[in-house]
């Protein structure tokens, strides 16, 4: 019986570790993610977080891989300025704010799990910006607009293939 467990045990470690290998997140990616998602746009919303979560995936092309790496990167997400201006990547402090939303972060966790089984739908339309629908940012004039999700604006570099409207 001892046997059976400890190669259960084995057979499952493999397979988890295969998993990530084939491009999903792990646990602490996955909660940087949901992190950026709840505070940018926590209060639009699971749509408003669905949209953060596919410019996240549209910059990475559809690597899971580089969703961690696009999140945190310098300028990309105006949540993350905490962690640019400091050259240590401690990202307790955001994660606990994001937690402290409950019911938002755990809407983020279950729509980063649709997004790795597949089942998430592109509701920016291939969007690779937004900005808050109360700013106009000099970058905005050189995009092609896409949608409005709650109070964000949704862009695309001019040019680039986008889904249907």
């Amino acid at each position: 019986m001892k046997r059976k467990i400890l190669l259960f045990a084995v057979l499952f470690s493999v397979a988890a570790g295969r998993a990530q290998a084939d491009g999903f997140l792990n646990s602490y990616d996955r909660q940087i993610v949901a992190a950026c998602m709840v505070l940018e746009a926590g209060g639009e919303g699971q749509d408003g977080m669905q949209a953060v979560l596919n410019v996240m995936l549209n910059r990475a092309k559809g690597d899971f891989s580089r969703l961690v790496p696009i999140t945190v990167k310098h300028g990309a997400f105006s949540c993350m300025a905490s962690v640019w201006k400091t050259n240590t990547p401690d990202y307790s402090p955001l994660l606990s704010r994001a937690q402290s939303q409950p019911g938002p972060f755990i809407d983020a966790m279950n729509l980063i799990a649709l997004m790795e089984q597949g089942q998430l739908r592109d509701n920016t339309y291939g969007a690779t910006h937004y900005h808050a629908d109360y700013v106009s940012p000099y970058w905005a004039g050189d995009m092609q607009y896409l949608t409005t999700i709650g109070h964000h604006c949704f862009y695309v570099e001019r040019g680039r293939q986008v889904a249907s409207i």
